[in-house]
């Protein structure tokens, strides 16, 4: 289930850039005179207000909501041609906000509002949008922020009212409803179910969240320590699973124990392009497609074009790819992909052909616990931050021929610390910054000459 948060505050990012490589910003600017040809460019009806959800069901049939426009409306709309053109299928004109949009196939679906003055509303559909059903609602004044429909008959429910909220579950596709979580000043705001036994709830979308799991329907739930929320969260099955973060570290993250533990794949980076990946789409083995409307490459005079992400061994490497600079879209909020070849980035760019032929690589990825290769593993440095010395470990699991780097914020080189043939087994170096000025710098190992794995540290005077 693809989860969009609520608005959020502002985020106040540091304004210190990782290092970027200037091979990629050329490219970037020639990109514009040879722009790739795997995307094309979509558009929404006029005057529709901004997307809060996105769904494709097949590579024809997609379903979206938005949010409310100046007349306090907000839209149901449909694609039956693939995005290429849309309908107005239904509308909100009560003030009710549109939060969730579940499509169990492309006839069958569901959608529900937020209202803080009263009932909210919850549809359903069985012909593709040409009806709406009104369904019973949990309390009188439940609002729902969040919802999961595992079929027609179960459906479940998030609110974080003090009172009404709590997580509701149907299993008579909401004729009734019985509440399976409640908790004065810990109720939960999203809800993603696997099966009707196992799931999650959790009050927010970043690392100050709680994070709970059930593994009996509801009957009782478990927090993990350390958990977090998530923004979108994705499960294949009961133990392996995705989640995207509001974090300035473990933004994308893995799981392989059923959400006990997460190994980051991919860390915010506020260098050019900005990486950044709320929305994803999981394509085959290996291949991740992301996007984000904080993930963008700037340019002279301060114009941004947004990028598309991508990784085809399952998050190790990324890169990203920049449609057409004539589209002058400046972000893409939404990912998603009907298959290996047709995709689609909102708003609003379309590929049948599995994207550009031309991906530019990302030089500082961070990744960590089991999506790191056995063959070696990049330590955090200690102390850190640090004034002026510290240490900084390496393992590798066999000879190779090792470079390890400092740069600065900018990119730019401070000290070799270590370009030598070295043995297997653990590596320890001191770095000592005397003489630098305070700030972010990064530590970067090579292997056999190409970059590996990059981390941050921080010295304080």
């Amino acid at each position: 289930m693809n989860h969009t948060s609520h608005t959020r505050a502002v985020r106040f990012l540091s304004g210190l850039f990782y290092f970027f490589s200037v091979f990629i910003f050329i490219n970037a600017f020639n990109f514009q005179h040879n722009p790739p040809s795997g995307w094309y460019k979509q558009i929404l009806p006029q005057n529709l207000p901004p997307l809060n959800d996105l769904t494709f069901q097949d590579s024809l049939t997609g379903y979206a909501i938005t949010l409310q426009d100046a007349d306090s409306i907000g839209y149901v709309i449909k694609t039956t041609n693939g995005g290429d053109n849309w309908i107005y299928i239904l509308e909100e004109p009560q003030g009710r906000t549109f939060t969730d949009i579940e499509f169990l196939n492309a006839a069958t679906g569901f959608v529900c509002t937020q209202w803080n003055r009263g009932t909210s509303r919850l549809y359903k559909t069985s012909n593709g949008g040409d009806t709406w059903e009104l369904l019973n609602n949990p309390p009188t004044l439940f609002t729902y922020d969040d919802l999961c429909v595992l079929n027609e008959s179960e459906i479940w429910a998030a609110n974080d009212l003090g009172l009404e909220g709590g997580v509701f579950r149907s299993t008579d596709g909401a004729v009734t409803w019985q509440n399976r979580y409640y908790e004065l000043g810990r109720q939960p705001d999203r809800i993603h179910m696997i099966n009707s036994r196992i799931g999650f709830i959790s009050d927010g979308d970043n690392v100050t969240s709680w994070l709970r799991k059930t593994t009996d329907a509801g009957e009782s739930w478990t927090e993990i320590p350390n958990g977090d929320g998530w923004y979108n969260i994705f499960f294949q099955d009961s133990l392996v699973g995705w989640r995207t973060l509001f974090d300035d570290e473990r933004n994308f993250q893995k799981t392989t124990d059923g959400g006990l533990s997460w190994s980051t794949l991919l860390e915010y980076s506020a260098g050019n392009p900005v990486v950044y990946v709320l929305s994803y789409s999981i394509v085959g083995e290996g291949t991740i497609w992301g996007s984000s409307y904080e993930a963008f490459i700037r340019y002279p005079g301060n114009k941004r074009r947004g990028v598309i992400f991508r990784t085809t061994n399952a998050g190790f490497n990324w890169g990203y790819q920049l449609p057409d600079t004539s589209f002058g879209w400046t972000h893409f909020k939404f990912c998603q992909f009907a298959g290996p070849k047709i995709g689609w980035a909102y708003v609003g760019v379309h590929t049948l052909t599995g994207g550009d032929t031309v991906t530019y690589p990302l030089t500082s990825v961070g990744s960590q616990g089991s999506e790191i290769p056995p063959d070696f593993r990049l330590y955090q440095n200690y102390p850190n931050p640090f004034n002026p010395t510290t240490i900084i470990e390496y393992e590798l699991q066999s000879p190779n021929k090792v470079m390890l780097k400092v740069c600065d914020s900018g990119g730019r080189e401070v000290r070799i610390l270590v370009n030598s043939r070295q043995h297997s087994g653990k590596h320890k170096v001191e770095f000592n910054g005397r003489g630098l000025s305070s700030g972010v710098y990064f530590y970067i190992l090579y292997l056999g000459g190409s970059e590996v794995q990059s981390r941050k540290m921080v010295l304080l005077r």
